[in-house]
């Protein structure tokens, strides 16, 4: 693949990313995902869609900088910046967006909450500027892992698995 998915959360402009909203008759009230999700504060699960937005956003323009504002600066899911600044070099991605598909709470405390992140990619077609070549990039489903934590009363992602 051209670029991978590694990355955190934190502008207040939401653009493409979607999060599928379900009613609560769509859950079995004793599902313990469910109860968890609610326990989970807004503000949280904002900080993961805002990353996946500014991610969006710097793979259909090649502009890093919402991407790279989007979790502390030492988190391992800044690394697809690095991908996306060498591909913008030479070429423009079309498509390829992210969209969650679901949450999944495992570790949930005042002040820290560990989530899976379950993600779909779209497929994609990479033009490459300097010789006109077009790759077809299929779209991938993909997961990991994310450290949230609460710093100074503001929610930030600070760890990835990717």
């Amino acid at each position: 693949g051209v670029f991978s998915l590694t990355g955190c959360a934190q502008n207040s402009n939401i653009e493409g990313a979607k999060f599928p909203i379900q009613s609560p008759r769509s859950f079995d009230v004793s599902d313990a995902t469910f109860e968890l999700l609610q326990e989970i504060p807004a503000e949280a699960i904002t900080v993961v869609v805002e990353y996946v937005d500014a991610l969006n956003f710097a793979l259909d323009t090649g502009d890093l900088r919402r991407f790279n504002k989007s979790a502390k600066s030492s988190c391992t899911c800044l690394k697809p910046a690095m991908g996306i600044e060498e591909l913008y070099r030479d070429a423009v991605v079309v498509g390829g967006r992210y969209e969650i598909t679901q949450l999944k709470p495992i570790l949930i405390s005042e002040d820290q909450i560990t989530l899976q992140l379950f993600l779909e990619r779209s497929n994609a077609l990479q033009l490459n500027l300097k010789n006109g070549v077009a790759l077809k990039i299929p779209g991938v489903a993909s997961n990991a892992t994310l450290e949230i934590e609460q710093i100074q009363n503001n929610w930030q992602i600070t760890s990835s698995s990717l």
